[in-house]
């Protein structure tokens, strides 16, 4: 009925309906179009719950003003004033009151998290001392509910992103003046498999998650994800697992654009950018090794650089850089170093080790080599300067057959369009495309009146023994001291027992 007002100067919720404008004297003509639709479709309202000329009022259960959404006063004073829960039933209402209120509440899983525990499963009912305590801050948070704020159509909004050990997080703000203002908040409860996840893609996770749960925000603005992490980077890898290749190609029809992270411009935030914190401060407090495999290329197409930078834990991340400069190979073996240093910053690395297969970079750094030309000079001096900032950093030249990962993504990065850029999922062929056998099976083999049927993956070979001549033959990979033996007076036994070898 009224889909040609809908998302204009109209939003319809079941039974609800509200006719809304900017400006007083533009409200007139709206109402005009709605009346009309009603008697179109003989419809008729009831007098007493219409208002109209409304400044702010109620509608969804929140309380609408010219500017802000703030939560509904009178969901607030019930959750306050609840006791703390006895029973099953008691808690199961307290998470539906915290659903309710779920965009106010900054990381609310993990504010949460105990409640939810209490009703996952059939566990039985026990409020402990925990328990108590996240209720008591639930409800002091809750005192003094933030204020949210509405955007603009057409202007830039910022997106926060968090994880922890069991919850990722994420809040929508926009800039007023100098100040921030919260727009939504969300947060989502790992299940088991999500909570094994690499650090990098937990907080992937939570931008594809605040995109699917903010998706009109994310359709009618551009959106600005505040992290110092490398998400493009790891959303653009080419080593990428499949679902990090699944979550690029469902972000990209957003205007999406990834920035260092800030200080936060509100009070009311600060509490929440916390961002890839050490998950556990109760277990090892060292500091993670880093490894760093870097590689530079030059050719008559152009230079490029690859790296590949992996965690004690198996985290990797791999990056190609197409030089948009000429370079000799030095040059671009220096380019290639000092990329994988900045990026390993950048990550907060403090102890790193790296191998490059150029034996002039790291004779250089070593001091083995003299620097006669002054850029492989400024070049040496620029690595120096960057070490300086890890607490423990060693470079070691490994033979070229050794670095075919950072090899091949600097080949990449050299030979490609520097105007394309490409992701290149790598995936995998697991049976051939023809039905030939590989190897041609051999019928019969006899070899000391030894009969086996068997193919070529059976190797015989004849060994002499005090008194016996035994046959040992690998089957599938399997040796075994088998088959019949041969006494010295050419008479056959049967072995006393079959012995693994």
């Amino acid at each position: 009925m009224f889909h040609e007002q809908l998302g204009k100067s109209m939003e319809v919720y079941i039974d609800d309906m509200l006719v809304k404008s900017l400006k007083l004297e533009d409200h007139i003509p709206p109402l005009k179009e709605c009346f009309g639709t009603l008697n179109k479709y003989g419809m008729k309202l009831n007098p007493a719950k219409c208002s109209f000329g409304v400044a702010s009022g109620e509608f969804l259960g929140y309380l609408v003003t010219e500017r802000d959404i703030e939560a509904n006063p009178k969901q607030i004073t019930t959750f306050l004033e609840m006791p703390s829960p006895k029973t099953t039933r008691e808690i199961q209402r307290l998470t539906g009151r915290i659903a309710a209120l779920n965009r106010f509440i900054s990381r609310s899983t993990d504010k949460c998290l105990p409640f939810y525990q209490l009703v996952k499963g059939n566990k039985k009912f026990v409020w402990d001392d925990s328990c108590e305590e996240a209720f008591k801050q639930l409800k002091s948070y809750m005192s003094e509910p933030p204020i949210l704020s509405k955007p603009v159509v057409g202007e830039t909004l910022y997106l926060y992103v968090s994880v922890s050990t069991a919850a990722i997080s994420g809040v929508l703000v926009r800039e007023e003046g100098n100040e921030q203002r919260p727009i939504y908040y969300i947060s989502k409860t790992l299940i088991d498999a999500e909570t094994r996840y690499p650090a990098m893609e937990k907080l992937a996770l939570a931008v594809v998650t605040a995109a699917r749960k903010l998706r009109p925000y994310f359709q009618s603005h551009a959106i600005v994800v505040m992290t110092s992490q490398p998400l493009q980077t790891i959303f653009h890898s080419p080593s990428q697992s499949g679902r990090l290749a699944k979550w690029a190609i469902e972000l990209c029809e957003y205007d999406i654009e990834y920035r260092p992270g800030t200080a936060a411009k509100a009070q009311v935030l600060a509490d929440f950018i916390i961002e890839l914190a050490v998950e556990n401060s109760n277990t090892s407090s060292s500091t993670p090794k880093w490894t760093l495999h870097v590689d530079g290329a030059s050719s008559c197409q152009g230079s490029g650089v690859g790296l590949r930078l992996t965690s004690s834990e198996g985290e990797t991340i791999e990056q190609s850089y197409r030089l948009g400069f000429n370079a000799s190979n030095n040059e671009a073996e220096y380019e290639a170093l000092i990329a994988g240093l900045k990026l390993a910053i950048g990550l907060g690395i403090r102890e790193l080790s790296a191998f490059s297969d150029s034996q002039l970079v790291a004779s250089q750094f070593h001091g083995e080599y003299d620097t006669r030309d002054k850029r492989m000079e400024a070049y040496l001096q620029v690595v120096r300067d960057l070490v300086k900032q890890f607490d423990k950093f060693e470079l070691t030249r490994i033979p070229r057959g050794e670095n075919t990962s950072a090899d091949a993504l600097a080949a990449l990065a050299s030979t490609s369009d520097p105007l394309v850029k490409r992701i290149i999922p790598v995936e995998g062929i697991s049976s051939p495309s023809i039905s030939i056998p590989v190897k041609e099976p051999i019928e019969q083999v006899t070899n000391n009146n030894l009969n086996l049927e068997r193919d070529l993956n059976m190797v015989q070979t004849t060994y002499w023994f005090p008194k016996k001549k035994a046959t040992i033959c690998t089957i599938l990979g399997l040796d075994y001291l088998s088959a019949k033996t041969n006494d010295q007076g050419g008479n056959q036994t049967e072995p006393e027992q079959l012995v693994e070898v």
